[in-house]
């Protein structure tokens, strides 16, 4: 099924699900089609390219934390592979 999102930002590596989705769906990017690997929920964001571990998630245009681990295009970024440093001294 074909689902909506919202990329804020040109710059941005992810885009947000503007409706539940579920693995298989596609989701349209200004960059293009992507295919979710797997179940996204409304307003998560989710990779439009492969990523690699380290690499800066960019959304707004700035970067909002770092990849945990290697993630494919139309994987689900949140908290359980991505981190922040943001409040942490």
């Amino acid at each position: 099924m074909l689902r909506k999102s919202l990329m804020i930002n040109p710059m941005d590596s992810v885009v947000m699900v503007l409706e539940d989705a579920k693995k298989g769906d596609s989701v349209v990017t200004p960059k293009g089609t992507v295919t979710l690997v797997e179940d996204v929920e409304f307003a998560h964001k989710a990779s439009i390219s492969d990523m690699k571990k380290g690499q800066p998630v960019i959304k707004y245009g700035e970067e909002i934390g770092y990849l945990l681990k290697d993630v494919s295009a139309g994987s689900w970024i949140h908290v359980h592979n991505m981190g922040c440093d943001r409040g942490k001294i």
